[in-house]
């Protein structure tokens, strides 16, 4: 009697796999006719069979829903948004006043041409303006880099404000030959704004702003049975 009962678990746990095996689509393990044989005389194989699918859906979990690559609209938003701020005046704004200083250097530079120095020292002089505006131009195409040229700026309108005002209280020079020295101020203004954006950032736009909005992840509607 025992052997019987071992040989007869033993049977279903066979024809379990084989009806396993049949519902996830792998080749039968066992003819089909003889597992139809067996399922018409046993029950719990039967049974089995009957809710080997609802046991797979409990067992799977839910392949979340492909959500749309939305790297082209981000780049997009951030290009149109850094275009209509007021970032974008500042940038030009910055140009403007790197080039301005190019153009009056260049003479210096090339020519040895300024007010008060030697061609020797002139030649230094427009070398360092140059080079200043050059830098400036950089900062307007690549506002990361202000902060690198703060402190060169910061000092340079610094160091020209004090010899300003000493050379205006002695007598050396009348107050209106000064404001040629406008774009450095502009400059060192423009530089540090763009240095420092989160004392400066507008607040976000209420209306007629780009917004991107999460989808939401479709519910599983599965039943599953206890």
């Amino acid at each position: 009697m025992a052997s019987k009962w071992h040989y007869v678990v033993m049977q279903c746990d066979l024809w379990e796999e084989a009806i396993s095996a049949r519902a996830d689509g792998e080749p039968d393990t066992i003819d089909a006719r003889l597992l139809e044989a067996h399922l018409s005389g046993c029950v719990s194989c039967r049974t089995f069979a009957e809710n080997i699918h609802v046991l797979r859906r409990a067992a799977s979990v839910d392949l979340a829903a492909s959500m749309p690559d939305l790297s082209a609209h981000v780049v997009k938003t951030a290009r149109a948004t850094d275009r209509g701020s007021v970032w974008w005046v500042l940038r030009l704004g910055l140009a403007v006043v790197s080039a301005q200083i190019l153009v009056f250097s260049v003479p210096a530079l090339l020519l040895g041409h300024s007010q008060g120095s030697n061609e020797h020292s002139a030649r230094h002089l427009g070398s360092f303006a140059v080079a200043y505006a050059i830098g400036l131009m950089v900062v307007a195409l690549r506002p990361a880099k202000a902060r690198g040229m703060l402190p060169l700026t910061a000092s340079l309108a610094g160091c020209l404000a004090v010899t300003a005002v000493i050379d205006i209280a002695q007598g050396r020079v009348p107050a209106l030959t000064e404001f040629r020295h406008i774009p450095e101020v502009i400059g060192l203004v423009l530089v540090w704004v763009l240095a420092t954006p989160k004392r400066f950032a507008t607040m976000p736009k209420k209306a007629g702003s780009q917004r991107l909005h999460v989808l939401a992840q479709p519910e599983s509607h599965t039943q599953r049975t206890s």
